[in-house]
């Protein structure tokens, strides 16, 4: 494995909308465990292809919370739930700013695993939010063209934010969080498998994301 240099803003593969993958082989294992590291190294919660310079779509996840890592290439948003709920977000590849932005509370997102099987992944809270950022990054989206209140943030913030560290504040949907993440807020759940996905309610269609 290979800690890969994070393209940053404004790069144009940032804005360009990745391609599907078609094939799944020892080339693209190889990228996303090059992903996974890079991810951990910078230090991360996610990471998107287009942010290594691969227009490829992949993204790996892991809100170090407890619900594991997740390498999910051709990820899609399929359905989604209470849109609104505000977090402040930053962007590795977007150095030293955060904003707030509005997402879903729960999204459940598909997609393939590194040896091709469908996975499905019910996700809420900061789960759910790592999961939007990265799969509009697929989409040449970044936090920055959703974000209020775009913000320099000190270094202090910075280096709490790089520890994962974020609060959720309440059902009003109001949170707070510290600084340089991929996502931030917190509370999180999500089951690899479709064996989670019973007994939950996600009613808002969101294919694909936001």
């Amino acid at each position: 494995m290979a800690i890969l240099p994070i393209v940053t803003h404004p790069h144009p593969v940032l804005r360009k909308k990745a391609k599907p993958v078609q094939k799944i082989n020892a080339s693209i294992r190889k990228l996303i465990d090059d992903m996974t590291e890079t991810m951990y190294a910078a230090p991360g919660v996610g990471l998107a292809a287009p942010q290594v310079g691969v227009s490829k779509r992949i993204i790996v996840v892991d809100a170090q919370d407890g619900s594991g890592l997740f390498q999910v290439i051709n990820p899609e948003i399929v359905a989604a739930e209470d849109f609104g709920v505000m977090g402040t977000e930053g962007c590795l590849s977007i150095p030293g700013l955060v904003g707030d932005v509005p997402r879903y509370r729960k999204v459940r997102v598909t997609g393939l695993n590194r040896d091709g099987h469908r996975i499905w992944i019910d996700a809420e809270g900061w789960l759910a939010r790592i999961f939007q950022h990265e799969i509009d990054h697929l989409d040449g989206i970044l936090y920055i063209d959703k974000a209020t209140n775009i913000r320099e943030v000190k270094e202090e913030e910075e280096e709490a934010a790089e520890a994962g560290e974020a609060e959720e504040a309440g059902e009003a949907g109001e949170s707070r969080a510290a600084g340089r993440t991929e996502a931030a807020q917190a509370g999180a759940g999500a089951s690899p498998t479709g064996a989670g996905a019973a007994g939950t309610s996600l009613e808002a269609e969101a294919g694909g994301g936001e």
